[in-house]
Parts: structure tokens; C-alpha cells; sequence
């Protein structure tokens, strides 16, 4: 999902064995930061909703075939 409003967004992990993570986020205009943040946090909670629930529908299919 692309947000219109963020020009970069990016992110990398100095070590493996450090528990950090660069996060970037590029806005265009007067766009905060914060707020593109909290909105794709929230898409991806939403999405990983929908995961879940096909998993979960998936897995109660196939258990009663078999």
C-alpha cells in the first residue's frame, strides 16, 4: 500500500545482534511524520486482521476434509 503523502520511507538494522531498527519516513508538503507513521501502523494491523482470519477460516476448512 502506497501512501501518497510520503516521498522515502525506509529502514535498516546496524547488527543483527542488536535489537535496533533506522526507520526514515519522508513526507511531502506539511505532511507529520507521526501521522503517516500511525496510519500505516494501522493499515498493517488491519491487514494482518485479514491474514489471520483467511489463515483461521484455511485451516477449519481443511481440518474438516480431513
Amino acid at each position: 500500500m502506497k501512501n501518497p503523502a510520503v516521498e522515502f520511507c525506509g529502514y535498516s538494522i546496524p547488527h543483527p545482534s542488536e535489537n535496533k531498527m533506522n526507520l526514515r519516513i519522508q513526507t511531502y508538503d506539511e505532511v507529520s511524520v507521526y501521522d503517516v507513521l500511525e496510519k500505516g501502523l494501522d493499515d498493517l494491523a488491519e491487514l494482518c486482521d485479514v491474514v489471520i482470519d483467511k489463515f483461521t477460516i484455511s485451516r477449519d476448512e481443511f481440518s474438516a476434509r480431513n
